[in-house]
């Protein structure tokens, strides 16, 4: 299991696509997880990176493989499942993470492709809703509109 530290260090992550591609999160894993990070080059893990997990404990991020330039998820390993989206940019040297497990992610907006993923992960994680920029404003629209008509008629 991988143990981070929780001192804390000043330090900002500059990536203002979160609040874009995380459009609604409605729930996560309770306490979010510690990623084993140990294959991972990069420095940031963006808001939209697949989490997966071994079912004993260990998270990590699926693997980023690199042809032409051009980033894709590598398959996912035997013996894991899809754990859920990772919420919020995370610096890789503080791998603390939020999971979520239950949301709206604006799949056109994320720094990688989900490719074959996407219906693996709609097939596992149901709750888990994938949208483009206008549905997803036209979702939310709609959803408040409801909402609002719904407590005027409770009033």
């Amino acid at each position: 299991m991988v143990n981070v530290s929780l001192t804390k260090e000043r330090e900002q992550i500059v990536f203002g696509k979160d609040s874009v591609i995380i459009q609604k999160h409605i729930a996560g894993i309770p306490g979010g997880r510690s990623l084993d990070v140990t294959d991972v080059t990069d420095e940031v893990l963006h808001a939209g990176h697949i989490i997966i997990t071994d079912g004993n404990g260990e998270y990590k991020p699926l693997k980023v493989v690199t042809n032409e330039g051009v980033k894709s998820y590598d398959s996912l390993p035997e013996g894991y499942s899809y754990a859920g989206i990772l919420y919020r940019s995370i610096l890789t040297k503080k791998p603390s993470a939020a999971i979520m497990i239950s949301g709206v992610v604006n799949d056109a907006a994320v720094e990688i492709p989900y490719g074959a993923h996407k219906a693996a992960i709609k097939s596992a994680l149901p709750t888990i809703m994938f949208v483009k920029d206008e549905v997803a404003d036209s979702t939310a629209t709609s959803t408040e509109e409801s909402e609002s008509a719904s407590e005027s008629a409770s009033n």
